[in-house]
């Protein structure tokens, strides 16, 4: 389901406000940001068997409790891989930065469709996968912690993205880009470095493309080895003579 252009700019400035108020860094580390956000995460794991059971019939993700405005739990699904159970605790988290128990008025659709967005967007923002000097589903998968399939959705947003970009960041984009990173910056390092050596192989490459080839050079039929009196080489050497003139 698409959102309207207001909801989603609302969402992305939602999700720079409270990574900043939460004081967090990229790569994003999910499990702290829920800790920041004072809430709970509990895995499925931990459940009893009925309480297993009935989270799974919840949700075969994760789904969100709140005590009160202030607090929630945190479900999770602690059997998926890593990167699916941190897109579904950012998911939870949108539910809750967007009061979604508290807004009736909107579908169970729309609402689904905000937290989603406010996952992926958590995740790998626009402006931090703009610092890449290689950008391509590999790495960003690599730089943001991905599954493949949240890669390929985010180089697609990122391409839609970059058609709009003017060279001036919007205030929450200003608000991502002054967030700690660490740990993105040691591997944009390495991807400037890998990209410099592919650029000096490929200069090389087109070197080597247009360099005569002097081993391949065409050369004339050699004469054959014989006595220099022999009728052959005596009427070739005078032809050379008659060539070359008095």
């Amino acid at each position: 389901m698409y959102l309207d252009e207001e909801t989603y700019e609302e969402i992305k400035g939602e999700v720079a406000h409270y990574l900043v108020q939460c004081g967090m860094s990229y790569p994003l580390n999910v499990d702290k940001f829920i800790r920041k956000m004072n809430m709970d995460v509990i895995p499925y794991s931990a459940l009893g068997h009925r309480a297993y059971f009935a989270a799974m019939e919840a949700s075969k993700d994760g789904f969100l409790c709140e005590r009160n405005c202030a607090y929630a739990y945190v479900f999770f699904n602690d059997s998926k891989i890593d990167e699916r159970q941190d897109v579904s605790k950012l998911h939870e988290i949108g539910h809750f930065v967007m009061d979604h128990n508290t807004t009736p008025d909107k579908s169970d659709d729309v609402k689904e469709a905000e937290a989603k967005f406010f996952a992926k967007y958590a995740k790998a923002p626009m402006p931090l996968i703009h610092l890449l000097p290689i950008v391509t589903t590999e790495t960003i998968q690599k730089a943001f912690g991905l599954s493949r399939e949240a890669a390929k959705y985010a180089l697609d947003n990122y391409w839609k993205w970059l058609d709009r970009f003017n060279g001036t960041y919007t205030d929450y984009e200003q608000k991502i880009l002054s967030l700690k990173r660490d740990g993105l910056n040691a591997y944009i390092e390495e991807l400037k470095i890998q990209k410099e050596r592919s650029s000096v192989r490929y200069q090389r490459a087109e070197g080597q493309k247009y360099k005569p080839n002097l081993a391949r050079k065409p050369r004339g039929q050699a004469v054959p080895l014989q006595d220099c009196n022999s009728t052959v080489v005596q009427r070739n050497l005078y032809e050379v003579r008659q060539m070359a003139g008095p």
